[in-house]
């Protein structure tokens, strides 16, 4: 089995990733805002979850998952626009996250 990884087996880092994980400040910034944002946003308080979701990129901008909650709050907000914008910015860092790919999926059929 040539080329494929057993799972306890750990990939080579790009050289992005390398940089990314240099100038990070902090794998952990932003997580608080996040988390605080999806629990607003289920309860329906959209423009202070966005307002969290916003906090939250601008701790952590290289949080891809970030940017699809707050282009998933925009949307519910009725600014599919700058939701698309958001999420383009979430799915270029991360175009093989499953999250961002089923937000993208939710804003796409108008869910």
């Amino acid at each position: 089995m040539r080329g494929k990884r057993k799972n306890n087996e750990k990939r080579e880092k790009t050289r992005d990733e390398l940089i990314e994980e240099m100038f990070r400040p902090d794998p952990t910034l932003g997580y608080d805002r996040d988390g605080l944002g999806i629990h607003l946003l289920n309860c329906g308080a959209y423009r202070i979850a966005e307002i969290q979701f916003r906090r939250a990129i601008w701790l952590n901008p290289y949080e891809a998952q970030f940017k699809a909650h707050l282009a998933w709050c925009l949307y519910k907000e009725g600014h599919a626009g700058e939701a698309e914008k958001v999420l383009a910015t979430a799915l270029e860092q991360e175009p093989r996250s499953t999250e961002i790919t089923s937000v993208a999926k939710k804003i796409r059929e108008g869910n």
